[in-house]
């Protein structure tokens, strides 16, 4: 059903029938209850999930859309952990952008497949998780809701672990 539901979301992007609605959002209210609904899944894992939100910051963005940006990074940053590891999870306002921020203890990504990663289907590391039911769209999805928002995504990896960087564009709300 969920991988359904991601084609069906990706064919709305391509055919330009997932529009972008802005509203009034409290982006660390939205920060919040994304952790809150992934905190579970790291803790069943042995994760630590850690905020720093520390500043009000309410703009005008799309809040669906946002928060499926934030979850699908949270998911899988913990789902691509290291044991006992640590997820961050930081939202600032930076010169005229909202920017969310999520570093990992995790396993890293080859500078090789850094390219791909947002290519629907590519899959870093495929033989290390044929046990998951992931299918290579939520980064997909994510580029392409922070494309529709008018933001920009980037990626940092090493052993060491990864970070995810959105920067949206800040709106007075």
């Amino acid at each position: 059903y969920a991988l359904v539901e991601r084609l069906l979301t990706l064919a709305r992007l391509d055919a330009g029938a997932d529009h972008y609605r802005p509203a009034q959002v409290d982006v660390i209210d939205v920060a919040l209850s994304c952790a809150d609904l992934i905190r579970p899944l790291a803790r069943a894992k042995g994760l630590e999930l850690r905020l720093n939100v520390p500043d009000p910051i309410t703009t005008q963005t799309h809040p669906n859309k946002l928060r499926e940006i934030l979850t699908n990074l949270l998911h899988n940053a913990v789902e691509y952990n290291k044991p006992n590891g640590s997820i961050d999870l930081s939202v600032e306002r930076v010169n005229g952008h909202v920017r969310l921020e999520v570093p990992d203890t995790g396993i890293g990504i080859k500078p090789e497949a850094h390219g791909r990663l947002f290519e629907r289907f590519f899959r870093a590391d495929p033989s290390r998780h044929a046990d998951t039911p992931h299918a290579g769209l939520g980064l997909s999805i994510v580029k392409s809701y922070v494309d529709l928002m008018g933001g920009a995504i980037k990626v940092e990896s090493s052993d060491a672990g990864t970070t995810f960087t959105v920067e949206l564009p800040y709106v007075e709300a």
